[in-house]
This record gives C-alpha cells, sequence and structure tokens, in this order.
C-alpha cells in the first residue's frame, strides 16, 4: 500500500508538472488551473548582434545602464512576460561583448520616482525585488553577466527574468535569422532543440517559458502553403512543435499567421479559415494546418499569436472603428469564441498579441490604438458577439531604438514614456502605484450543447468536383471535396438555412435550392444537395483587362550587402464585366528593380530594366467580373533603392489600378 501512495503521489506531481502552464479554452492558465494574463514587453537585442537586450550603454547611472535594474524597473511597472526576439546564428556564432559599466548605483528612492507617473498619487514603497542580481561591485554594473558565449548569457537572461515572476517569451526573429530558409527545416528544428533543452534544464525556468516559433514569416515570402523552394508555414510548425514538446510539455507554443493581406492583415496576422473569404481574396489558407493540429497532443499549449500594427506603422488608411473590429474578427478573434472545427473536433483557442505599438504621435494612430482597446477588452460597440476579450499582449517595445514604435522609454533609455504606460492601463496593465483599470475577465467558455450535420452533395452530369465551391449553413462553411462523400461538423443546436453558391462552368449555370434544417442536441443529421444545371442564356463576351485593379502592399525593406530587399504581396481584383482566364501576363515597373529571388503563385519570366515580367498560370487564379474574387501573387525583389513602390501594373498588357495597403 505504501508502494502503491507512493507512485500515485509520483504521477500527481508529474501530471501537475507537465500542466503548468496550458490552456482551456480562450484562456492561458497556470499549474493551478487559475487564468492568468501576460502583459508583456518586447525587449530586443539578441537578434541584431549586440549580444544582449539594448540599451545597456546609454545613461547616466544603472537606471538605464544596469540589467538588472532595467528588469526591476518593467516590473514595477506591471509587466509579468518579457518577449526576447532573438537569431541562432547570434547565439551560436558571436562572442558576447562586455557590458560592465562604471555606474553609481541607484537608490530605492531613485529607482520608486523613476516608475511612478508624476501625474499619480501614490504611497507606500515599491516591493523588493524577487531575485535581484548580486553586485561583486556596487560601482560597476553587469558585471554579473556571463561573458563566455552569447549563448549561455540568453540562458542567463531567460532564468533571471523567471526567477523574478516573468513569463518569457523566446521569438526566432525572422528578420535577421534565415535559419530555416538557408539551411532547411531540419537543421532549424536542431537548432530549436538544442535551445530549448538547455533552457528547460533549470526548472523555474522551464515552467515559465513559451515558444514563438518563427517570426513574421511574411516577410520572406512564407506561407501557410509551400512554394516552390519555400516551405509550408503549417509544416515547420508542426515539425518543430512534434519535436520539441516532448522536451518540456509545459511549454506554450505562439503561432503567428502569414499571408492575408487580402483582408487587411499586417505581418505576422493571418489566421482566417473561412472558405469564402479565402476564396474571395486570395488569402493563404491554414486549413491544412489546422486539421493537423487538431490531432496533436500539444494542442492545449497551443496560443495564437498576431501582430498588429497602426496606419503609421502599416501605411493603411482607413483601418479603423468597426472596420478595423471586422478585421481582427475574421482573423484571429473568432478563435476565441467559434474556434475552429474539423468534423466533430473543435478547438476553441487564447490569442495573444505579440507585438503592437505606436509612437502616440500620429492622431491616426492614437485612433486606431483607442479602437484596439476597446476590441481587446470586447466593449462598446467593438462587442461584437463574435469575440472574447484578449487580455495577453507584448507591447512593441521597451526599446527606444526602435524607429517607427519609439520605446517605453525615452531616447536616454532612462524617462518613461507615461502616455504609453497609461494606454496600457486601459488594456489591463497595473503598474505599482496603481490598481488596473477595469479590464472584463471572460469566464471560462460554457458548455455548448451541439449536434452533427452532415452535408452530401448528389452527382451531376457537367459539374467536376474540382468546380465545387464552399456551402454555407448559417455562419458556419462547409467545404465539400467530392460528391457522394459527406461533410460533418458539430453545430450549436438550432435552426439553420443551407446556402449554396451558384457555379457556372462555361455556358452553364448550377443552382441549387436553400434547405432550413434543425440541429438537435446529441443528433446526427445528412442533408443531401442536388445541384440542376441550366444553359446561361447570357454568356460572358470576351475580357477586358483594363479595369483591373491592385492592391499593392510592401514590406519593411532590409540590406544584405548593399542590396536592398523587400517582400511585394499583390491582391488582384478585376472590377470589369469579363472573366480574365488564367494564364495572364503580369508586370511591375520601377527603374531600380533588379532581381527576384524566390516568389509565389506566378512564374518569373524576365527582369530587364527594372520590368519584371511574369506568368500567372493556374485556373483557380482566373480573374472572375464584377469584383468576384481577389488573387493573391507575390515575391521578394531586390533593388538599388528602398523604395519598392511600383509605378506601373500592367495585366495582360493593360495598366492596372493601384492602391498601397
Amino acid at each position: 500500500m505504501k508502494f502503491k501512495n507512493k507512485l500515485l503521489l509520483f504521477f500527481a506531481l508529474l501530471f501537475n508538472q507537465v500542466n503548468a502552464l496550458t490552456t482551456n479554452g480562450n484562456q492561458i492558465v497556470n499549474e493551478n488551473g487559475t487564468s492568468i494574463q501576460l502583459k508583456g514587453i518586447n525587449w530586443f537585442g539578441f537578434n541584431s548582434g549586440t549580444t544582449m537586450t539594448d540599451g545597456l550603454w546609454s545613461g547616466p547611472d544603472d537606471l538605464s545602464l544596469d540589467f538588472s535594474t532595467v528588469v526591476y524597473r518593467m516590473q514595477l511597472l506591471g509587466f509579468n512576460a518579457v518577449r526576447l526576439p532573438f537569431s541562432f546564428s547570434d547565439l551560436y556564432t558571436l562572442i558576447p561583448r562586455n557590458f560592465e559599466q562604471t555606474a553609481s548605483q541607484a537608490s530605492e528612492s531613485e529607482i520608486q520616482a523613476s516608475v511612478t507617473d508624476p501625474n499619480a498619487t501614490a504611497t507606500g514603497k515599491i516591493p523588493s525585488q524577487n531575485a535581484p542580481a548580486l553586485f561583486p561591485n556596487p560601482n560597476i554594473a553587469n558585471s554579473y553577466l556571463p561573458n563566455d558565449t552569447t549563448f549561455n548569457r540568453f540562458l542567463w537572461v531567460v532564468n533571471f527574468f523567471a526567477k523574478n515572476g516573468f513569463y518569457v517569451l523566446i521569438d526566432n526573429h525572422l528578420r535577421e535569422d534565415q535559419t530555416v530558409l538557408q539551411q532547411g527545416k531540419n537543421a532549424w528544428v536542431q537548432d530549436w532543440v538544442k535551445l530549448v533543452t538547455a533552457i528547460s534544464q533549470d526548472p523555474v525556468s522551464k515552467g515559465k517559458l513559451i515558444i514563438d516559433i518563427l517570426n513574421e514569416p511574411d516577410n520572406f515570402g512564407i506561407r501557410w502553403e509551400a512554394s516552390g523552394n519555400t516551405p509550408a508555414l503549417g509544416d515547420l510548425y508542426l515539425a518543430l512543435m512534434d519535436a520539441v514538446y516532448p522536451i518540456n510539455p509545459q511549454a506554450l507554443f505562439f503561432i503567428e499567421g502569414t499571408g492575408q493581406g487580402g483582408v487587411g492583415a499586417n505581418w505576422g496576422d493571418g489566421f482566417a479559415t473561412d472558405a469564402n473569404l479565402i476564396s474571395q481574396y486570395g488569402l493563404s489558407d491554414p486549413r491544412p494546418f489546422f486539421n493537423a493540429l487538431l490531432q496533436k497532443p500539444y494542442l492545449n499549449q497551443v496560443a495564437i499569436s498576431p501582430h498588429i500594427y497602426p496606419p503609421s506603422v502599416t501605411g493603411a488608411s482607413n483601418d479603423s472603428g468597426s472596420g478595423l473590429w471586422n478585421r481582427m474578427t475574421s482573423s484571429f478573434g473568432y478563435l476565441t469564441e467559434q474556434g475552429y472545427c474539423n468534423g466533430s473536433k473543435c478547438k476553441v483557442f487564447p490569442v495573444a498579441l505579440g507585438e503592437f505599438g505606436s509612437k502616440f504621435t500620429d492622431n491616426r494612430d492614437i485612433q486606431w490604438m483607442a479602437d484596439m482597446a476597446t476590441y481587446l477588452n470586447n466593449t462598446g460597440a467593438a462587442a461584437d458577439g463574435k469575440h472574447q476579450a484578449i487580455g495577453n499582449w507584448f507591447y512593441w517595445c521597451w526599446n527606444a531604438d526602435s524607429g517607427d514604435t519609439g520605446g517605453i522609454v525615452s531616447d536616454d533609455w532612462r524617462q518613461i514614456q507615461w502616455q504609453k504606460v497609461e494606454y496600457l492601463r486601459t488594456i489591463g496593465l497595473a503598474p505599482w502605484y496603481a490598481s488596473p483599470q477595469p479590464t472584463p475577465v471572460p469566464p471560462p467558455p460554457p458548455v455548448q450543447q451541439n449536434g452533427t450535420l452532415c452535408l452530401s452533395l448528389a452527382s451531376v452530369s457537367g459539374l467536376n468536383a474540382s468546380s465545387l465551391q464552399p456551402i454555407s449553413v448559417g455562419n458556419y462553411t462547409f467545404t465539400i471535396p467530392n460528391f457522394n462523400v459527406p461533410v460533418c461538423q458539430q453545430l450549436p443546436v438550432g435552426n439553420y438555412t443551407i446556402t449554396c453558391p451558384t457555379i457556372t462552368v462555361g455556358n452553364t449555370v448550377f443552382t441549387a435550392a436553400a434547405q432550413n434544417i434543425s440541429v438537435s442536441q446529441n443528433t446526427s443529421l445528412t442533408a443531401t444537395i442536388t445541384y440542376t444545371g441550366k444553359t446561361n442564356p447570357n454568356p460572358p463576351p470576351t475580357p477586358n483587362p483594363s479595369s483591373v485593379a491592385v492592391a499593392v502592399q510592401l514590406g519593411a525593406p532590409w540590406q544584405e550587402n548593399g542590396i536592398y530587399k523587400s517582400v511585394i504581396n499583390l491582391y488582384v481584383t478585376n472590377k470589369g464585366t469579363t472573366t480574365i482566364n488564367a494564364p495572364w501576363q503580369l508586370t511591375l515597373n520601377n527603374s531600380a528593380y533588379l532581381t527576384v529571388p524566390s516568389s509565389w503563385n506566378l512564374q518569373i519570366n524576365s527582369v530587364s530594366n527594372g520590368t519584371i515580367s511574369a506568368t500567372v498560370p493556374s485556373s483557380w487564379e482566373a480573374l472572375g467580373p464584377n469584383s468576384g474574387n481577389t488573387v493573391n501573387v507575390g515575391m521578394i525583389i531586390s533593388s538599388s533603392s528602398p523604395n519598392f513602390k511600383p509605378t506601373e501594373i500592367t495585366i495582360n498588357g493593360a495598366s492596372a489600378t493601384m492602391t498601397f495597403q
């Protein structure tokens, strides 16, 4: 009996360890099963050749020079999590810089004054730091940092944050580190395995670890599906989680989206799975990834982590209010309420913003940030009934040297930008001197009464399976790959209308009547849909491509050996009345264009004198009339100039109308 009790105790401890950090519906929970909210700050440096978090070189004292003091100030400002971008090449190859600095050690009163809003009424003293660093010499900052390797220093930094109660999100920053593209998936996975294995040797670090697998994959044309030599993002995610989950089953995985600029998604955003949106706007399709994820043992260790930025960063001109809210719901908000289903298997996910921020100097940004806070809090007009409040986020960033957003600290790396802190209080940040603003904390998802609906398509002469289109059932979508093969989903109990799209094949139009059905609890209902075909009396005339509109989404340019590179995504819509069948011809002109290192959804024919000539070949890329769909094509372009805007785009030789996102 004693042995049995010890065995049960062992498994109980093992269970608690394995589930130290996990998810429950749209909530992130700790080892007690209690919902937590991550109020995080980005602090880059391990990705940019610094071999340490940035800023430990500027200022008059250790308020800015000393790492441990900066961490203490972050904690006093209310942050309980940190996101650390890194590059494998920095961790594994760079010799660490020495950051020892002569500095007068800041007193408790100086620290308290530095983290107290001058407009706030503060009483009492700041709490002590949980695990302060030891100062062998009180007049030398950072003397405790490891100086043997950058890898060991990174492990130490992760552990120092963890010992001070921070959840630590480590982020492979693709912009500076293209290991996954240059060395391949297997080498990249092994680099991750080495890093996570080393971090997880310490039990404190192991229990606080979150893994942001790949930062903003859009920047290098990585989409949910494979394209040419560029791997599928979904495959990269699954390979990484398959390898790392057994090493640390406590760790959470944050996944970023991609390839959905057609609905206004920023870099790192793009999780829309609605079949109609994917078809209409030519979006990269994450459904195969989600379908595979639903079968994985680490399903409950995954959170959705989009990046969203205001107009001064993205260049978007009308992204606010209801337009912003609808975009966020269609991309990722729906995952916190409706979730994702494949057949009878469904999953609601938590969302944690990985990046957002602004200088707060542009009036458009100020309105955008306010609208975004309303959405995160799920209040007012943003409470659309289609998403839950989102309380997990990581603000970009602490660093004063972030060119497009600035930092929480001013250019001296010492003074706090209080406007930003007070904004973050509206979405739950709680500095030491003040209670948090009232922020709705969503309860665990309710138990929902469901039934099963199966749809089956009867075969019909003249209609091939390749021409089938998604079918709507209320707000749900059924994608049926073939005739006489039922596709089933769990739906909440209630009444629904089955709406079938009209399908045109050549001169034949196929239609199916709407059906009203009722879904009952714990029952299965099968509905058969039959299309009938009639000859179209008014077949489309010869295409006229002159009315094509192209929305151009430009990535942030970077330099390699003096040559500029950038991602360009094109979202092509035919506003005319005639179909433009594939293949169709595309050209882009800019006198600075040099080469096209990679591309997706098109074939590059030539690059000459600043003109890129390409063919868009696939049948699914036909441009339907009257803005019936949007086709996304894209490429990485090298250029002699950082200005990547095309001066002209032509479709089949005719100039297209351009807009810039």
